[in-house]
């Protein structure tokens, strides 16, 4: 590992602490890390920082992209208007770590502006810019001179924040900058409209390109250009021409389509010639070919499968004569599989006994010589899963610029499965630059009612520029079960979880029915923490830190997942959040770390810079994270009809969760029909004396956006095991020797509209406790400035539902906070409630009620 400078290190090993603090506002302003992303008319808007005082004052100005970096006005306006203003201040919080405000009604959905905090000294905080187009990431990472790639149709996305055009100045631009200019023209049909246009900017690139290196820039107005910081476009010659090898080619073994015949050695000498010439495309006849899953075929790189429009049947047998984790098929890099539909002969009875048909990458049995090389550049287009084990699967290997586009899958268990092996703690997982669109699954079979456990569509263990998007999962379906009788629907649809981080994510326009119709929690989107590990028990104590670096007290773990890691480079990657103290709110990428044995510190390098550098006061955690992660405009069904709502461990189904910690991340434009709604997981625990068999977790929200959704109803009205609506749950420890941190910083709940549905204990939006609430006194700050605006909360009314889980749901209510105290800072303002019976349960907490405008309607100004 490199060393950090020489004099930095000393002085912190020493314990210098950071610079004294100015009187001067500070905010968090960095785009993308936790600063303000956007704004319209009458919105709530949280602003984390440092030294707010409640005489200070919000300024706002119009600006273009070219002059984000502009210094801020020489005086502070006397009126609001569209161009610039004052924003007003409703609420400082205790301690003066964050503010809200509400932006005035001439504000501009779609005009980029900036804000300061200014004090009565005339001192001025850094610039924040809303509204501003950022872009984050492209997908595809590359495409060919001329030839489409996985049925792309020769277009790229650029991914990012605020990236709809303007009400008045056209489409969005895209431009490419490299051996040659080219602007490109962008998507115009509807499914590039709606909230999905805020995120995605698709454009058509040439029919012919010129081959190299391209940087990627936005436009609004074709004057003012934004360019992507990260990331380049490549433009790859176009395949070579490749020699053909037709598997019923004499040559081969005289092998004959539909002749129930093993043709397993046919294809050997197939793929052995291809591999011989330096590489090839397998032609697979139409007609049906039997292979022995027993034979492992390998697919070197560049040898390639093809079939005949699906009519070309790959049949495996003697799957269940093989060993776990042997796969019909491996590639091995470098290798595109389309036009073919696949069967299994075996009818499959537990999860451990399912095989795959592909498996991604080769198993190497000696791991000593350090990390495996990626699997990369695999294709999987255009082919039928029929009634498999499982259709792709997974080695030990990461895995690069993976495309799987319109397939249809039916596994027994799973469709793809690839949520990497946390086992395998020396080599952390990776997806990276792939893409999973177009594909349709349908369920299997396997259902363990007593593990809680069935048929999930997708498992995925991380993300790094992921596009997952247009995908069904059919819960409807039932030609994927190996018996009609067999139960339909899903345990889950799409699942991923931390066996390294998921950042800069997509999950977007996927349509889910009947996830909650066989056993388990029923997800239809669930961002799960299982594989996520944490450098430390608690939060050790930071004794300094430098504007890019923070030094902990404590050495870190030095096992995980009861495997010895390479402490010198493992805890690269994590990420730190600041999650109490100076700082408050922030998290950053861990670039390197050094330890000092001798003085049992450790300092980490972050990447970006703090805007505010923690200080000795903050508490910090250290985990893998969900990081802008966009959930948008995907649709989940749980209506019966079409779906049974016959899940046999209770009623859940259709949920959108997120169980892990996350830095901002967007629920934005789902829309949800009688399931359990939108949750969001705080948590914090520790081992300790007191505690010996907590576990160790933190998951840490901070900058999360819910936002335009609806929920339309729940899986079951009548009964309190049933919940919707949209839920933060929380809970901590009970652990003096390490009492929780905040868990929560600058959520945002806005615009959503909630029918007939509520939470754990009676809320439409609903924040309760489901575990201890930290030690004694138990009123712990857990969740911080959190704003509620805008919201349509409709038909909460009628009698509680029948007690069959004993939650203690006493009342229907629109608003509910629970637990004493737990609560700090929450703004509400605007929001509506329509044949509601009780519009709010504080229980205990002072949320701010901005009533402006008194009417019937409004949840702020009821029950005053």
């Amino acid at each position: 590992m490199p060393e950090l400078p020489r004099l930095v290190a000393i002085a912190l090993l020493l314990g210098s602490s950071a610079p004294a603090q100015s009187a001067a506002p500070r905010v968090l302003h960095t785009a993308g890390y936790e600063s303000p992303v956007r704004g319209a008319a009458d919105d709530l808007l949280t602003i984390a920082g440092a030294d707010f005082k409640s005489t200070d004052r919000v300024v706002y100005q119009a600006t273009d992209a070219d002059s984000l970096s502009a210094p801020h006005p020489t005086d502070i306006p006397h009126s609001a208007s569209a161009e610039a203003g004052t924003a007003e201040v409703v609420q400082v919080a205790t301690p003066p770590d964050s503010l809200t405000v509400r932006l005035p009604s001439v504000i501009q959905a779609d005009r980029i502006y900036r804000l300061w905090v200014v004090n009565t000294a005339g001192e001025w905080s850094a610039a924040m810019p809303i509204n501003d187009p950022r872009p984050l990431w492209i997908t595809p990472s590359y495409v060919h001179e001329s030839v489409d790639v996985a049925g792309l149709g020769r277009r790229i996305r650029v991914i990012g924040r605020n990236l709809a055009p303007a009400a008045t100045g056209g489409p969005m631009r895209v431009r490419l900058e490299g051996p040659h200019s080219y602007l490109l023209s962008t998507v115009t049909e509807p499914n590039a409209s709606g909230p999905i246009a805020s995120y995605v900017a698709e454009a058509s690139v040439p029919a012919r390109l010129t081959a190299g290196m391209y940087s990627v820039s936005v436009s609004r107005d074709g004057r003012s250009w934004i360019r992507l910081k990260q990331q380049r476009l490549e433009v790859r010659p176009d395949p070579r021409s490749m020699p053909r090898y037709s598997l019923d080619d004499p040559r081969f073994g005289g092998c004959h389509a539909g002749d129930g015949i093993d043709d397993s050695a046919c294809f050997a000498r197939a793929i052995t010639s291809a591999a011989h010439d330096g590489g090839g495309t397998i032609v697979v006849p139409p007609g049906s070919w039997d292979l022995s899953a027993t034979r492992q075929f390998i697919l070197p790189p560049d040898v390639q499968l093809v079939g005949a429009d699906r009519s070309s049947t790959l049949v495996s047998h003697d799957a269940g004569q093989t060993l776990p984790g042997q796969a019909l098929l491996t590639v091995s890099g470098h290798n595109a599989i389309t036009g073919l539909t696949f069967t299994d002969t075996q009818i499959y009875h537990s999860f451990d006994a399912s095989r795959a048909i592909i498996q991604l990458g080769t198993q190497p049995a000696d791991r000593s010589h350090g990390p495996l090389e990626p699997v990369s550049d695999v294709i999987i287009s255009d082919n039928i899963f029929r009634r498999v084990g499982r259709a792709i699967g997974q080695s030990d290997r990461g895995i690069e610029r993976l495309f799987v586009t319109h397939n249809e899958f039916a596994g027994y268990d799973r469709g793809i499965e690839l949520p990497g092996n946390g086992f395998n703690a020396g080599v952390p997982f990776r997806i990276d630059d792939s893409i999973i669109r177009w594909n349709r699954f349908v369920p299997g079979s396997y259902i363990d009612v007593a593990a809680r456990q069935g048929v999930i569509a997708s498992g995925i263990g991380a993300s790094y520029r992921l596009d997952f998007s247009s995908n069904t999962a059919d819960g409807t379906s039932t030609e994927g079960l190996q018996d009609p009788g067999d139960p339909k629907g899903w345990r889950a649809a799409f699942f991923w979880n931390m066996n390294n981080n998921d950042e800069q994510l997509l999950v977007a326009q996927n349509r889910i029915s009947c996830s909650g119709d066989k056993a388990g929690d029923g997800e239809a989107l669930s961002f799960d923490g299982s594989g996520s590990h944490t450098a430390y028990n608690g939060t050790p104590p930071v004794t300094a830190a430098t504007a890019d670096t923070v030094t902990l007290r404590g050495a870190v773990y030095l096992e995980q997942g009861g495997r010895h890691i390479d402490r010198a480079s493992y805890y690269r990657g994590f990420w730190l959040q600041v999650v109490d103290g100076t700082g408050i709110g922030q998290a950053r990428k861990i670039s390197d770390y050094s330890e000092d044995a001798a003085s049992g510190l450790t300092v980490f390098r972050v990447s970006p810079a703090w805007d505010i550098a923690p200080s000795t006061h903050s508490r910090i955690v250290m985990s893998r994270e969900y990081w802008q992660l966009y959930v948008v405009a995907n649709e989940v069904d749980q209506r019966a009809p079409p779906c049974g709502k016959s899940n046999l461990n209770g009623p859940s189904g259709g949920t959108i969760s997120i169980w892990a910690p996350s830095a901002d991340s967007v629920i934005e434009g789902n829309r949800q029909y009688d399931t359990n709604g939108i949750l969001f997981s705080m948590a914090y625990t520790v081992t300790a004396p007191s505690c010996p068999t907590c576990g160790v977790f933190a998951g840490f929200q901070t900058a999360l956006d819910i936002r335009g959704n609806l929920v339309d109803g729940e899986y079951d009205w009548s009964s309190d095991c049933s919940r919707s609506g949209i839920s933060g749950v929380f809970g901590a420890s009970p652990t003096p020797e390490s009492p929780p941190p905040a868990e929560a910083i600058g959520i945002s709940i806005s615009h959503n509209e909630i029918r007939r549905a509520d939470g754990f204990h009676g809320g439409a939006i609903d924040v309760a406790p489901t575990w201890f609430r930290g030690p004694p006194p138990n009123d712990w700050p857990f969740m911080r400035g959190i704003a509620i605006f805008g919201n349509l909360i409709r038909d909460i009314e009628g009698p509680p539902p029948f007690a069959a889980c004993k939650f203690g749901q006493r009342e229907r209510v629109a608003i509910r906070f629970e637990g004493a105290g737990n609560t700090r800072n929450a703004v509400l303002s605007g929001n509506r409630c329509e044949r509601v019976d009780s519009v709010m349960d504080a229980g205990g907490n002072h949320p701010l009620r901005i009533c402006s405008e008194p009417r019937e309607s409004s949840c702020e100004c009821r029950d005053r």
